[in-house]
């Protein structure tokens, strides 16, 4: 059974259809790219599978539950298997790189504070970030936010990683650092979902390129 299956999906803004009919299927431990021209539907996609976005038709699954936006629990336990990260960071500002990382496992998954910190400590060091536990976000820099909000997205153990354009916010000589965190989670065999246009990147490291144009996989 395919980790992530998307049948017919439909989403419109007003009189605009947005996503014209999308199907697709992800198997565990595949790499997709989504690339496509401004407007074409990536990240709505993308917001679709993470219950951010309502679809008007269509179905989505992850690991054989439906995306059902009428049932509040199911969906919040559906966005707990669904990590998602966004093109600006969204770090609390308040808070440490660190309590940034151990807040949702603490909250969703009622961790208590010394495994989530220790987790949060691991997580850090995985994203090449280890000494940066108690530095606040506007004492890093862009890519080093970025992997903080990659960091914190793995906090809660998803079984797929939605990247939504995570290094287009970013000056051209911190891409590298973000994407190299990336590449390795693909080695480790994270699923991985990624709206992108590295498209070196993409050749690189993906197991299959969608090219969306209008709403419509072509």
């Amino acid at each position: 059974m395919p980790l992530l299956e998307i049948h017919d999906l439909r989403k419109r803004f007003g009189a605009l259809e947005v996503l014209r009919g999308i199907t697709l299927q992800v198997e565990q431990g595949e790499v997709i790219a989504i690339i496509g021209r401004s407007g074409s539907g990536k990240s709505t996609l993308l917001r679709c599978v993470n219950g951010l976005e309502r679809f008007e038709s269509g179905c989505a699954t992850v690991e054989g539950q439906p995306l059902r936006h009428d049932d509040a629990a199911a969906l919040r336990a559906l966005r707990q298997r669904v990590g998602m990260i966004f093109q600006s960071f969204n770090l609390f500002p308040h808070l440490s790189a660190g309590r940034n990382v151990m807040l949702a496992p603490t909250l969703m998954r009622r961790l208590s504070g010394a495994t989530a910190e220790a987790q949060a400590r691991a997580l850090l060091a995985r994203v090449g970030l280890a000494e940066k536990f108690d530095a606040m976000p506007d004492q890093l820099s862009g890519g080093q936010q970025q992997r903080v909000a990659i960091a914190r997205a793995l906090a809660m153990e998803p079984a797929v990683l939605l990247c939504d354009e995570i290094t287009s916010a970013l000056d051209p000589e911190l891409v590298g650092e973000v994407l190299r965190v990336v590449e390795s989670l693909a080695d480790e065999g994270m699923t991985l979902l990624m709206v992108t246009h590295e498209m070196g990147f993409a050749r690189k490291v993906a197991h299959r390129v969608i090219f969306l144009d209008a709403g419509k996989i072509v």
